[in-house]
């Protein structure tokens, strides 16, 4: 524990469509490995889940009228940041959006130049994609809150 703490948003569109953002995922040595994954991102010490969640949401959206759902899944993230030797503790949270219009106004420069791409996926889509994914696994974990079958407890991911 006491690393960088993360919160990941599996927002789903009223079509049953996960967001998903492909980023350049560059390290130290410079050389990207881009890969696809939820919204979401940094969360404060003093910040909630939801909190987080939320304000993460609208930077990379542009939406408010956002319903959250519950936490649903806890993973522990070495592999995106690998050549800079972080691990991420991270939170996933699930979230309804209203709409699958979204907007980059709020991003920052960084994001600016590491995001390349924003797609919203079916399940199925998820489930033939080639490309590189994280949480591994992501359609067979998320089948089963299509159905609206949440977790008693949250789950623990295997570490990447």
């Amino acid at each position: 524990m006491g690393e960088p703490t993360r919160v990941r948003v599996l927002l789903l569109s009223p079509r049953n469509r996960l967001l998903l953002i492909k980023y350049q995922n560059i390290g130290p040595t410079g050389v990207p490995r881009p890969c696809w994954t939820t919204a979401g991102g940094g969360r404060g010490s003093d910040e909630s889940v939801e909190r987080a969640a939320l304000r993460e949401i609208s930077e990379e959206t542009g939406l408010s009228l956002v319903r959250l759902g519950p936490v649903v899944w806890y993973g522990e993230d070495g592999q995106r940041s690998a050549d800079w030797k972080i691990t991420f503790e991270e939170h996933f949270i699930l979230a309804f959006a209203p709409t699958e219009t979204i907007s980059d106004r709020g991003w920052t420069e960084h994001e600016r130049n590491q995001i390349i791409e924003t797609r919203w996926w079916t399940i199925e889509e998820l489930r033939r994609t080639s490309e590189t994914i994280y949480s591994v696994g992501i359609a067979d974990l998320l089948d089963p809150l299509l159905s609206g079958n949440y977790p008693a407890e949250i789950i623990k991911l295997p570490p990447i």
